[in-house]
């Protein structure tokens, strides 16, 4: 017997099949098919999922549901059966059989008391409802979340279908899955040094061989690049071209050809960690357009709140299949009521209004907090990015010191010794420029570089 999901299927597949339909026409909403189909929404929700995955339909933010690539001559549905504990966990994730003596959970029903929708502050009727699973979840992550951020990367110059997204708990996460997914024990790669220190940690769990690249205030030598890849063949190259922690700075335009063509020429895929990109102004990745292999991270958490656990990876079809497989053997699935926070933010626009307030924030603390430390004798800062946080400059003193010293006068600071992954080349301190008032500027200014 046909279960009422894969009905809804093949009644939209028939309609494109026999070209009632063409690519570009609308097709039902989810509330107007479920109301003619005497359905439940949540049916056409998983129906309408399936056929996102299989691209006969596409999902435009704010507007519907349209027909997607000529597939008139495809098979009707891509259902092959289920055989490993992974493909089972996706069945028992996404099946919407009657009869599922084969589920790991209580019935959705008994859960439905609960009226969970109420604590976003959502209308019973809106859309971000219609996509709101109390159950496992789509295991790729919320299908209206990843429409919206489809249209929000397209508008930065990101050209990229719901498909290419995979939900994540937030930059540290989609990290460790893409090195679970490319790295076994004696593969090589190369990270900046200094760089993103959780990075180092998960790099030497997997035993996986760490090649240093200076990061400069001019950005990466490229040579030294090029000498570093013939010697140890690198399957990863880890960037992190804007607003990079520690240092603040940006990577040239020339910078990043110049990378790209090594990367093209010696078959280096690169991942490239954004995560101030919803603060920042200007495309969203200079290298995921180009012709070479890239997998583009981005994440909520320094730009909405850090409790938002909620990050996202961009890669091709192909890579988001199996990193989500590995998704759901790890954790299972992301929360769906946290993206649903993030739907809300988005549709009711809160988050627009939040982020053009913190840009305008974030430029007068960066004017400010350059304006205090450049003051002091001796102190040379690193070119910052305004939309993002951290100033970086060297000191003439012990950083381990220098923090110690910090602590005593009830300061916190990070020290530079930190963000390198081998013994560091030269003493440097980090610092939050939201944070910089005038005990730590005095602090810096007599204690570090002894002017008095």
């Amino acid at each position: 017997m046909m279960k009422k999901f894969e009905e809804i299927c093949l009644l939209v597949i028939d309609d494109i099949k026999f070209g009632r339909k063409k690519v570009g026409d609308k097709i039902p909403s989810i509330r107007a098919m479920a109301e003619k189909h005497k359905v439940s929404k949540n049916t056409v929700v998983t129906a309408y999922n399936i056929l996102l995955e299989q691209q006969w339909i596409k999902a435009l933010p704010k507007s519907g549901f349209y027909v997607g690539e000529d597939l008139s001559s495809a098979p009707l549905l891509n259902s092959a059966p289920f055989y490993t504990g992974v493909d089972l966990l996706e069945q028992q994730m996404v099946n919407q059989s009657h009869h599922k003596p084969g589920a790991g959970r209580y019935p959705k029903e008994y859960m439905d008391k609960l009226n969970l929708e109420r604590y976003l502050g959502q209308a019973s009727d809106s859309a971000e409802v219609a996509h709101f699973d109390r159950g496992n979840g789509d295991p790729t992550g919320n299908v209206l979340l990843r429409g919206l951020l489809a249209d929000i990367l397209s508008k930065r110059d990101l050209k990229v279908e719901s498909q290419n997204i995979l939900l994540t708990y937030g930059t540290n996460h989609s990290l460790d899955l893409i090195i679970r997914q490319f790295l076994t024990k004696g593969d090589h790669v190369i990270i900046e040094s200094p760089g993103y220190y959780p990075l180092f940690s998960k790099l030497e769990l997997q035993h996986v061989g760490i090649k240093a690249i200076k990061r400069t205030r001019f950005g990466l030598d490229v040579n030294n690049l090029e000498s570093i890849i013939l010697q140890f063949q690198p399957k990863i190259l880890f960037l992190q071209p804007f607003a990079q922690n520690p240092t603040g700075t940006d990577l040239t335009v020339k910078n990043m050809v110049d990378i790209e063509a090594l990367c093209i020429k010696y078959n280096v895929l690169i991942v490239e960690n954004d995560p101030f990109l919803l603060a920042r102004d200007g495309a969203a990745s200079y290298f995921f357009n180009q012709n070479c292999s890239v997998i583009y991270v981005s994440s909520f958490s320094k730009t909405v709140s850090a409790s938002i656990r909620c990050g996202f990876i961009v890669a091709s079809q192909a890579v988001i299949k199996s990193l989500t497989r590995l998704k759901m053997i790890t954790v299972i699935n992301t929360s769906s009521i946290m993206e649903n926070i993030l739907n809300h933010l988005i549709t009711s626009g809160a988050l627009i209004n939040h982020l053009q307030a913190l840009r305008y924030l974030s430029a007068n603390k960066s004017a400010t907090a350059i304006t205090a430390l450049k003051k002091i004798e001796g102190l040379t800062l690193y070119p910052h990015n305004p939309s993002g946080n951290f100033l970086w400059f060297r000191i003439p003193m012990d950083d381990k010191k220098a923090v110690n010293d910090a602590k005593n006068n009830n300061i916190f600071i990070a020290p530079g010794n930190l963000f390198f992954p081998s013994d560091p080349t030269y003493f440097a301190l980090r610092v939050n420029k939201f944070y910089i008032d005038k005990a730590t500027v005095k602090f810096i200014k007599t204690v570090i570089f002894n002017n008095h």
